[in-house]
């Protein structure tokens, strides 16, 4: 008899402790659900937020909410939980629900089960219930009959144009192509032009020299014009070689340019004898023999060929740095 008072009176003290825990554990967490309004008419939305208040070492597990809070209350929308920390080694959850309704009525929102733990123990605690009354819509029973408004003319979005100003565009480029495949055809002209790649100053220049001693010039008593022409030929050169603008420059400049490059003393004798004969027969009128025209030809040709540019790779030095650099990257 003395084991079972015993036994019962332990029985008694942890159905205490439970309530007590639990007591406890209400005190220190608080739910909230409130209502924007209590008073909406039928197919209106209203927000209802939710706040937990819980120590920030308890851990509370809000309600999975579906597509409807009660079979006459429908979930629209319903945000993310957020958090926020407050004094006293507390957090703050919030989480806000749109809801609405479509019955007429008092509608009757019941409390909410939240789950919290705390260590070892885990409980639940609920939220208070909230009631929401739902107007129906006043219906105009005079009977007067109105006119029926018309269509609304929404404005046009970017994604219902993007389709028609890619089809104006594609509509345009094809008439356009029509029409300069036919131009095309009819002058009996490529369809496509190909580009050409730049010529080299130095074959440039050899050509243009071949053509001048095919025309003969010196030969025909035009001999001005014979060095006029080649002198244009070595000038245009050498802006397009060594980027010094000699078309528009007397021999003494071009020859001061000069002083300053990487040239050899030969070259630039060849140049000095050219362009100041030039100027000679140009401006003094004065008649050179037929030798002078030829050597002044031979010397035209000689400067080109020594002076053109040579790639890197193609000369000795150029091979030599090849060859280092490969043996560095195999070491």
């Amino acid at each position: 008899m003395i084991r079972y008072k015993k036994r019962k009176t332990g029985l008694y003290i942890i159905i205490a402790l439970a309530f007590f825990s639990r007591a406890a554990y209400s005190q220190l967490l608080t739910i909230s659900m409130e209502l924007d309004t209590n008073r909406i008419l039928i197919g209106d939305q209203v927000n209802l937020s939710i706040e937990v208040i819980k120590p920030e070492s308890a851990t509370v597990l809000f309600p999975q909410f579906d597509a409807k809070l009660t079979d006459e209350i429908e979930i629209v929308n319903k945000s993310e939980i957020d958090s926020s920390k407050l004094d006293d080694n507390k957090v703050a959850l919030y989480q806000n629900l749109t809801v609405t309704a479509f019955d007429s009525g008092l509608l009757y929102i019941p409390p909410v089960n939240f789950v919290y733990r705390s260590g070892g123990f885990t409980d639940s605690i609920s939220s208070p219930a909230e009631y929401l009354e739902v107007l129906p819509v006043k219906i105009d029973t005079t009977g007067t009959i109105r006119d029926i408004k018309g269509i609304y003319k929404a404005p046009y979005s970017f994604s219902e144009l993007y389709p028609l100003v890619l089809s104006l565009i594609f509509t345009g480029l094809l008439i356009w192509f029509i029409f300069y495949y036919i131009d095309r055809k009819k002058k009996d002209k490529p369809i496509l032009r190909r580009i050409r790649p730049p010529e080299i100053p130095h074959i440039v220049a050899l050509h243009e020299l071949d053509k001048l001693k095919a025309e003969k010039l010196w030969q025909q008593n035009k001999v001005k014009l014979y060095y006029t022409r080649l002198t244009e030929i070595i000038r245009t050169y050498i802006e397009r070689r060594f980027d010094i603008m000699a078309m528009e420059q007397t021999t003494s400049e071009i020859l001061y340019e000069f002083r300053d490059r990487e040239i050899e003393n030969v070259n630039y004798n060849i140049l000095e004898q050219l362009l100041n004969l030039a100027d000679l027969v140009k401006f003094a009128r004065g008649e050179p023999l037929p030798e002078e025209n030829i050597t002044l030809m031979e010397n035209a040709y000689e400067f080109v060929r020594n002076t053109k540019f040579v790639p890197a790779q193609q000369n000795g030095t150029g091979d030599k740095r090849v060859k280092n650099k490969q043996r560095e990257l195999t070491a």
